[in-house]
């Protein structure tokens, strides 16, 4: 007995819906189903709503309530049903999925290749705005000052959102390219962010001058590795048209004092770092590093002991106009000096991170 085919489905995600529309109109033909979830009632309601329809028309509309806890976990425990009722119709041979836009690409991703198996993940496509891009890589504004968030608990900024959504396609839509002044600079500023990435310029309407739907690019295991290695020279790309990325490691702990009262200038210039760091005031703990637009942010990644690597500090940054040397030199100018190294009690250090991680 022949296995069932899977359902191919497109995730389209990208922070604004009036670019989204036009991409989302070009692909729909008589066998795609398109599923569109908004969240303009979010701040003032509480829900999300969504609708589905396909070339013929609408077919239904609802909504899905939204409390104060995970905005995110609670639209996808909302949508499983949906998307699994609607392929179990058997009517359409492709799905669109177009999620909010302060849904990022991978949670989703991870929901639906886990729970239904009569779907496949197809192709991840991303729009970004080539007009506000880098502005929206570079801020600092939070989601909730746009009235973007997910929920209470979100305290995500418009760079990480934007970052993390690139981060994850397969293919990026460059809507408003007609109007940028260097359209060739944002193609390389996506390609530093994820070489994986297919770049395809819209045209002055919105529609994509190429496919980016059922092009079968999505691999679950290699964006699953781009999306969560943290620095690695595979993130090197050659530097262009103001485009740099700077991988700077050192196998000295940073003093913690320091690297708090030099992140503002470590940020600046840089559009997106990650990295595994070493802190002084806790040599034996594996901190993440991670940085989008002006805002930086430290975790615990574990322990060193229970690593393959030997306690050093790695970070991967991009930048447009962004100075390799400053930034080594300022990273640099963090860590112990040698006679630190061989004087100072490190766990004595004071750390402004206490409580914050």
């Amino acid at each position: 007995m022949a296995a069932q085919m899977k359902t191919p489905l497109t995730l389209l995600v990208g922070l604004s819906t009036t670019l989204r529309d036009p991409v989302l109109d070009a692909l729909l033909d008589a066998t795609t189903v398109a599923v569109v979830v908004e969240q303009d009632e979010l701040p003032g309601r509480g829900v999300l709503s969504w609708r589905v329809f396909d070339g013929s028309g609408a077919i239904e509309a609802g909504e899905f309530a939204v409390g104060d806890d995970c905005g995110a976990c609670q639209l996808i425990e909302s949508l499983l049903p949906l998307l699994e009722a609607l392929v179990a119709r058997g009517h359409w041979q492709h799905v669109v999925l177009a999620a909010p836009p302060a849904m990022e690409a991978r949670p989703l991703a991870n929901a639906l290749v886990a729970t239904l198996p009569d779907v496949r993940v197809d192709t991840v496509t991303c729009v970004v705005d080539a007009v506000l891009l880098v502005e929206q890589l570079s801020g600092d504004e939070l989601l909730d000052e746009r009235g973007l968030a997910l929920g209470p608990p979100d305290r995500r900024n418009v760079a990480e959102l934007t970052a993390r959504q690139i981060e994850y396609a397969d293919v990026c839509v460059l809507a408003n390219a007609h109007r940028s002044a260097a359209p060739e600079r944002l193609h390389n500023l996506l390609t530093h962010l994820n070489p994986r990435t297919t770049v395809v310029d819209a045209d002055p309407v919105g529609v994509p001058a190429r496919p980016v739907a059922r092009t079968g690019l999505f691999d679950f295991a290699e964006a699953e590795a781009w999306a969560g290695d943290l620095a690695a020279e595979a993130r090197l790309q050659p530097s262009g048209d103001g485009v740099t990325t700077v991988l700077w490691r050192s196998t000295r702990p940073l003093h913690p004092a320091r690297l708090n009262d030099a992140l503002e200038d470590i940020v600046d210039g840089v559009v997106r770092s990650r990295g595994v760091v070493w802190l002084a005031s806790r040599p034996t703990q594996r901190v993440r590093w991670e940085s989008a637009g002006f805002s930086a942010s430290l975790g615990t990644l574990g322990e060193w002991s229970d690593s393959e690597h030997l306690a050093e500090c790695t970070v991967v940054a991009t930048g447009v106009g962004l100075d390799p040397a400053r930034l080594q030199a300022i990273l640099d100018a963090c860590l112990l000096t040698e006679s630190e190294l061989a004087t100072l009690d490190w766990q004595a250090l004071e750390d402004p991170f206490a409580g914050v991680f």
